[in-house]
């Protein structure tokens, strides 16, 4: 991961430009550690979470999650990864440059500004790959963009372009792609510029609705995910 600060705003690059930026496991601690920090430092009052390269994140890495599907990794870095997302205390803007797959896609839900670029695509592949939604997406998504595109999404596997991502509701304005980071600075520099302790009250009470229904969803999710992973494992290869 690597980091640069703004000001008051700190900007937070996803840095396996090579991979896509699928999430892997030192990917995910390095990323729940800078947001741990972050969340300490009283000199940063806003974060822009984006990626290097042509994508924003491709989703898991495939070697990591085969990996947690017979056992020889453990889920929590994952879970701690979304959950550090989830529960950050300060603003946070996803800036989307590129693809922004699976959990790319998903974790977008939990921000509070998403900004695409204009190369922005993004899609939830679960039904493609035989595996549930995550990240409490089968809740915020209907929330987010109205249940029947929720459900195009999620059953159709289908890309969505930045354009249309913006009519939705599911990104807040599309950028040039190279002024994208910029855009995102100077939402993250005005949002930076109010009282710190009302930011943190803002961000609670506007998510303190959602905690619980995100948490019955997730639980659902991850049974109905660890369910159909062990199915997809245990499918013979073919000669």
């Amino acid at each position: 991961m690597k980091t640069t600060d703004h000001g008051t705003v700190r900007v937070i690059e996803f840095d396996r430009p090579a991979q896509l930026n699928a999430v892997d496991q030192a990917l995910a601690l390095s990323l729940v550690e800078i947001l741990a920090a972050t969340d300490d430092d009283d000199e940063i009052a806003a974060v822009v979470l984006t990626g290097q390269g042509r994508a924003f994140c491709a989703g898991v890495d495939l070697s990591y999650l085969e990996a947690m599907a017979t056992g020889k990794a453990g889920s929590e870095p994952m879970l701690a990864f979304t959950d550090s997302i989830r529960r950050f205390g300060k603003p946070l803007i996803v800036a989307v440059n590129g693809l922004a797959v699976g959990i790319g896609a998903t974790l977008c839900l939990h921000a509070d500004l998403v900004i695409a670029g204009t190369s922005a695509r993004f899609r939830t592949p679960f039904a493609a790959i035989g595996v549930a939604p995550e990240v409490g997406s089968s809740w915020l998504l209907p929330q987010q963009v109205g249940f029947q595109f929720a459900s195009w999404m999620l059953l159709s596997a289908a890309w969505v372009e930045p354009d249309e991502a913006l009519r939705r509701g599911l990104v807040f304005e599309v950028a040039p792609d190279e002024q994208l980071q910029a855009v995102a600075v100077d939402a993250a520099t005005t949002i930076a510029g109010n009282d710190p302790a009302a930011l943190r009250a803002a961000k609670r009470v506007l998510r303190t609705w959602r905690s619980q229904p995100i948490d019955t969803a997730m639980a659902e999710e991850n049974e109905e995910f660890r369910k159909l992973l062990a199915v997809r494992t245990a499918q013979p290869t073919p000669d």
